[in-house]
């Protein structure tokens, strides 16, 4: 029996087909506008170098980072519906090249599983279906993602925690024009002191006889008048 099982052959891990690159990988650029960062880029680029489908897999890889390593984003599981891909024009994969360049970037680290939770299926009209799997970014690529947006975001002057810088204002001086136009804030000029008193201004109206410190012509002559003819009794 040891002699006979020595020459059955032995089971092996299913690994993704590679080839013997002579050249090195560099990642085509399709149409998409959206560039991975430097270090996720060169990380993954040496990772997918022996692969088939490197190709495939790069843009892949570019398209989810896109869309999903933002800062609100990079910590949540998301679904790739391969049909929905295979007719997006940016990445111009078909449905089975999308597959395959999932397994891949599984196989690096690139993609994680996410952890679920409950039931596998949902019931639906049509019966229970299966729920979408949910990835992530690997563990090694989710923190170089976090980096690069908080490099990003120090580059727009966007880090949290930030204050803008409180700058001292003088307050503006009279020009020296102003003063001169304008009065001096000082006591009440002597004009306004002799026409005003504690229950307001005087007020001259008319058929009000003047003070007596003021002398009439008119009746100093009848006064005269008068004495005159007293004296002129008196002596009589």
């Amino acid at each position: 029996m040891l002699s006979v099982q020595s020459r059955l052959p032995l089971g092996k891990p299913f690994r993704p087909r590679t080839r013997n690159v002579r050249r090195p990988f560099t990642p085509l650029f399709t149409g998409q506008r959206y560039r991975l960062p430097r270090d996720v880029r060169d990380r993954l680029t040496s990772s997918l170098a022996p692969f088939r489908n490197r190709d495939a897999a790069f843009a892949l890889a570019t398209f989810l980072g896109r869309f999903w390593s933002t800062p609100g984003r990079i910590g949540l599981g998301f679904p790739i519906d391969r049909r929905e891909l295979a007719k997006h024009p940016e990445i111009q994969l078909t449905e089975k090249r999308v597959r395959s360049a999932i397994h891949v970037l599984e196989e690096i680290g690139f993609l994680d599983r996410a952890i679920a939770s409950g039931s596998r299926y949902k019931p639906t009209e049509d019966g229970l279906r299966r729920k979408p799997i949910l990835f992530v970014f690997g563990s090694e690529y989710a923190p170089t993602f976090i980096a690069a947006n908080k490099r990003a975001a120090a580059v727009r002057g966007g880090c949290a925690g930030q204050r803008r810088a409180i700058t001292r204002t003088s307050s503006p001086r009279p020009s020296v024009a102003n003063a001169e136009a304008s009065p001096l804030n000082g006591p009440k000029s002597k004009g306004e002191l002799e026409t005003s008193m504690l229950m307001g201004p005087l007020v001259k109206k008319s058929g009000i006889p003047p003070l007596a410190s003021e002398s009439d012509p008119r009746l100093e002559a009848a006064l005269d008048r008068l004495l005159q003819g007293i004296r002129q009794s008196r002596g009589g």
